[in-house]
């Protein structure tokens, strides 16, 4: 009878056994089905809230993505979105709280996408992705060994995921933008690329960006993706191609409802500034969308205030106090004083001008070009105020007007070696503007005679230009002279890098 009992023991501990390795597999088997994992739907639904993020109505398309993950919490364009959110309301605020709410939603992002499936061909996009919006923000933010371990994490799951998936159009995006920011680091920071372990490729780069372009008009998630690969795109080919004709078409384009999109209004605004097109960036900042289902976007009042300060109104400081009062980041605070500075000097009050230029040692930091610039300024005499005038005039485009400014002066009326040297340069780039290279050449060529002992950068770039008109004329030998003077100005502490690389990039051309 004992002997009976332990045999049921057994065939019951046998059963038991049996009956969790058939749970277990079961468990194991629908897992590997999905049944247990994180999906993507890009529903109608999330698609508008897709939608609604890039025209940076973020407090609404928040608590739309909150009610749905309620409802659909393993659905991972989700959390993607949730993701972008947080990472365009720190781009427009660069609040330190929405920081830290921007790295928990990367966290919980990427812990969401670990349990989509490895078919799916989003899980690798939608990692990669994440990895190089953080490196975008490393990168604003001065935190450069940060943003080449993103970049080295995105690229390698990016190429993987195309191995993969060659005709998923998505990872065109990722795959083109690191093509082409790594295409543009300079050699002072060859390390990260040396880190990295790859290059990039800018024409690559752009033909990536382009065939993912064409799908704007598409209503699905990809035509939000194309948009924003359209941005990309079209301040690639100005900034690093430098193809600022065609880099405003491909803007055109892809802005047209900049009177409904904060975020088409920024690109469009922005870039029509740097082109010297300030009637146009006016009209575009006047249409700012203000209703209040838009984020606050404190920036686009500093640009409203530079380009009314390249058009000579009045009205620019109260752009650029407004700026100052409702910011809460860290950048282009240095450069608004110092636009402050030369705002209160061309009404003739000398003393506020040089307030506001005092204000440029105590706030803001030295990241961003701009900042930098504002930095340089404070160490300098404040400027002529003709020549500043001109200089402004002509960087909104009023280039006739920034003419007749600049010859209400003349060269011999003016006290130093330095502004001596920037009269030229200023009535060169002008002169160069209206058509007439040849009086350009004369006064290019007298701003590097005066700049030779110069700390500032106008001799040096005066050669640059002087080497692209020789080059355009065909005088080759004359060409190769002046990219070569232009980095023998051993005092320059001004604009180095880029003097460099431009009179590289001249002498490349010549070969």
């Amino acid at each position: 009878m004992l002997k009976k009992k332990q045999q049921n023991q057994n065939e019951e501990l046998f059963a038991k056994s049996n009956r969790i390795a058939i749970l277990t597999f079961l468990l194991l088997f629908f897992t590997l089905n999905g049944i247990a994992s994180n999906y993507v739907a890009f529903k109608p639904e999330i698609v508008s809230i897709q939608k609604k993020n890039i025209q940076l109505q973020l407090d609404e398309a928040h608590q739309q993505l909150t009610k749905q993950q309620l409802s659909d919490s393993k659905n991972s364009a989700i959390a993607y979105l949730r993701h972008v959110n947080g990472y365009l309301r720190y781009f427009v605020t660069e609040d330190n709280r929405d920081y830290e709410q921007y790295k928990t939603s990367e966290n919980t992002a990427l812990l969401h996408f670990d349990k989509l499936l490895d078919s799916s061909p989003f899980k690798g996009f939608f990692k990669s992705d994440v990895y190089l919006y953080a490196a975008t923000l490393d990168l604003r933010n001065g935190n450069f060994y940060e943003a080449a371990k993103s970049l080295r994490k995105s690229w390698n799951l990016i190429e993987e995921n195309h191995k993969r998936f060659p005709h998923f159009k998505p990872n065109n995006k990722i795959r083109g933008i690191l093509r082409i920011y790594l295409s543009a680091i300079p050699e002072n920071y060859s390390w990260m690329t040396n880190l990295m372990g790859f290059d990039g490729d800018l024409n690559i780069g752009i033909a990536l960006l382009k065939q993912l372009s064409d799908f704007k008009t598409d209503t699905t998630y990809l035509g939000v993706l194309a948009q924003e690969s359209s941005y990309i795109l079209a301040n690639s080919m100005m900034q690093i191609q430098k193809h600022p004709h065609h880099a405003w078409l491909e803007m055109l384009k892809c802005t047209q409802d900049y009177k409904t999109n904060l975020l088409s209004n920024y690109f469009r605004s922005t870039m029509a500034l740097k082109l010297n097109k300030n009637d146009i960036a006016l009209k575009t900042l006047t249409s700012i969308p203000t209703s209040s289902s838009y984020i606050s976007f404190p920036t686009m009042s500093y640009y409203a205030g530079l380009a009314k300060l390249y058009k000579g109104d009045p009205n620019a400081i109260y752009d650029f106090k407004f700026f100052l009062e409702n910011y809460k980041g860290k950048h282009l605070i240095k450069s608004c004083y110092e636009k402050m500075s030369w705002h209160s000097l061309l009404s003739n009050d000398f003393e506020e001008a040089q307030h506001y230029k005092n204000e440029i040692g105590r706030y803001g930091t030295l990241i961003m070009e701009e900042d930098k610039q504002a930095q340089r300024y404070l160490r300098k005499q404040l400027p002529d105020p003709i020549i500043l005038k001109a200089r402004l005039l002509f960087d909104g485009g009023y280039y006739q007007s920034a003419y007749n400014t600049i010859i209400q002066t003349k060269v011999k009326a003016l006290s130093t070696m330095d502004k001596k040297s920037e009269y030229c340069y200023r009535k060169g780039r002008i002169l160069d503007r209206l058509g007439h290279q040849e009086q350009a050449l004369v006064f290019y060529e007298a701003s590097t005679i005066y700049g030779k002992k110069s700390k500032e950068y106008y001799g040096p770039y005066a050669c640059i230009f002087m080497g692209d008109i020789y080059l355009k004329q065909g005088k080759r030998t004359l060409a190769k002279q002046f990219y070569t003077r232009a980095t023998t100005y051993s005092n320059n502490q001004e604009y180095i890098q880029t003097i460099e690389q431009r009179a590289k990039s001249g002498l490349k051309q010549l070969k």
